[in-house]
């Protein structure tokens, strides 16, 4: 508008404002992929100020807004290399990130990023060439910029819509540009194992989910007698891993010795995270173990530490006491039998792995127990867990708190998905449709480890003024989870639930169970 009024300066206001969505793209390409969980723009920027590559690209930019405001003889050549860094820097981020995420709404939203920005440098750069006056080309275009400007304004917009609303979706979370996996940054972990294939089998699937999420496992060489050993004859990706450089085996102790990256790697996409495996001693069991640094500054993402620890070497009492002393790890034991729900109807974690369960219960039992017997089941089996529930229930705050499970909860005051810095993922209540896309995102992510759902409060997540219309929605959940790697527990309160209502369900489930002052049994299971 100022141009065209005749103000010499808005050409350079025109300048300056193009910089500027040039690099807050760049930043929105680099946060998506870098540190996806980021919740505000001073996290991503204290995250992605570490990554040589992102601040090349927005040295770039800033450089050649000055040289073309001060150096005016020479915009051409500036303003070529300023094209061709904006187009191929975010592009290449969006298409990085589309190749790491599972959903398929996600996929295209992300394609749809790349391509609309291609788009608004590429077209808009056309146009605005073909309008220039005097013509820098045979062929002229009459309000070439005037149409340069409205087309790049509509492709603008229709990226901020999708980075919003990916097709129909309120907003990228983490865990769907990711895969989700039970080991996250900046969490420790103490893993009990007594050397046996279950264990070989959690490593195995946790590391592969790591490392398809974009991290760099590095491995201690003491745990060369094991671990390595087992991953070389039992994982077909783990030569693979090694040569890429997405497995690192180190001498001595590999938590306290983070390799420095070359100049490849920070000018590199990846990797986004760290996740370091020790194998402890008893010895080890004495002191307390300190994390490592996260990096310069602090300023990259906290890496994850895995410790591995034969039962045999782990004496009870002193167990105890290393877990006192060393407050931030989490125990996850493989030593035990991994069936603590199935066992307690006479089953086993693969006879109801890929089951749809109905769990009947009284007011007054002990449901909350069940249900964390059942989530626990699917941890040991190296399975993503989560939880539906609502705010209000008994069974959020009771579970509320264990970093293994991923909690979505239903709540009234708020009109858009959300998700809180511990991963807790909040959603509007009574919306079929938002946990059916929830659940179809967990269920794309976990194709290759399986995972555990339990439905909570159904009427809360479900809308129906009817038992009829909540029955329905219930059944385009089991046709969603009717898939051999999901194993699902539907909560059903026999005390506040209308007869009809329980009467429906049971013809909908083929594996049902009883809870009440007897206790947990089986009243409905499969044939063989």
């Amino acid at each position: 508008m100022f141009r065209n009024l005749g103000y010499s300066w808005a050409a350079y206001g025109e300048n300056v404002s193009a910089g500027l969505v040039f690099a807050v793209v760049g930043l929105t390409a680099a946060s998506l992929y870098f540190c996806p969980d980021s919740n505000t723009v001073r996290e991503a920027w204290s995250r992605l100020k570490s990554r040589s590559s992102f601040l090349f690209y927005e040295g770039v930019v800033f450089a050649g807004i000055g040289l073309n405001l001060f150096l005016p003889n020479s915009f051409l050549p500036f303003t070529i290399v300023l094209l061709l860094a904006g187009t191929v820097y975010p592009t290449t981020l969006f298409l990085s990130a589309r190749s790491r995420a599972k959903p398929p709404h996600i996929r295209k939203a992300m394609a749809t990023l790349a391509t609309t920005w291609a788009l608004f440098v590429t077209v808009g750069t056309i146009l605005f060439i073909l309008g220039t006056q005097p013509p820098l080309l045979p062929i002229f275009l009459p309000y070439g910029w005037e149409m340069a400007l409205i087309t790049g304004s509509v492709l603008f917009f229709l990226m901020s819509l999708t980075r919003l609303y990916p097709l129909g979706f309120g907003g990228f979370s983490s865990g769907q540009l990711v895969p989700d996996t039970i080991v996250k940054a900046g969490h420790r972990y103490l893993i009990l194992h007594d050397s046996g294939k279950r264990a070989v089998s959690f490593l195995s699937s946790t590391l592969k989910g790591l490392i398809d999420s974009g991290a760099r496992v590095i491995i201690s060489a003491s745990s060369n007698g094991w671990l390595v050993g087992n991953l070389s004859r039992h994982e077909s990706h783990f030569s693979e891993w090694k040569q890429n450089g997405r497995v690192i085996v180190s001498e001595g102790w590999g938590g306290h010795n983070i390799p420095r990256e070359g100049l490849t790697d920070r000018l590199s996409f990846g990797p986004t995270s760290t996740v370091f495996v020790n194998e402890l001693s008893q010895e080890n069991l004495e002191g307390i173990v300190s994390p490592p640094d996260s990096g310069p500054g602090g300023t990259r993402q906290e890496p994850a530490e895995l410790f591995l620890l034969e039962s045999s070497k782990a004496p009870r009492p002193q167990l105890t006491e290393f877990l006192r002393r060393n407050t931030s790890i989490e125990l996850l034991n493989l030593s035990e039998s991994t069936d603590p729900f199935s066992s307690m109807v006479e089953l086993d974690h693969q006879k109801i792995r890929g089951s749809i369960i109905l769990l009947e219960y009284e007011t007054s039992s002990d449901y909350e127990g069940i249900v964390d017997r059942f989530l626990a089941e699917g941890v040991s089996n190296a399975e993503l867990c989560v939880l539906f529930t609502t705010k209000s229930s008994k069974l959020y705050r009771a579970i509320k708190g264990k970093r293994m499970i991923k909690i979505i909860a239903a709540s009234s005051l708020i009109s858009v998905p959300d998700e809180l810095p511990d991963g807790e993922m909040q959603i509007p209540d009574k919306e079929l449709g938002l946990v059916a896309a929830v659940l179809s995102d967990f269920l794309d992510n976990s194709k290759n480890s399986g995972a555990s759902f339990v439905f909570d409060s159904i009427t809360e997540l479900i809308r129906g003024e009817r038992w009829e219309q909540v029955y329905s929605g219930i059944k385009q959940l089991i046709d969603l989870l009717t898939v051999p790697n999901a194993t699902a527990l539907f909560l059903a309160n026999i005390n506040t639930m209308e007869p009809r209502f329980l009467g429906a369900l049971h013809g909908a489930f083929a594996l049902q169970l009883r809870l009440d002052n007897e206790g947990l049994k089986a009243v409905k299971v499969p044939a063989n």
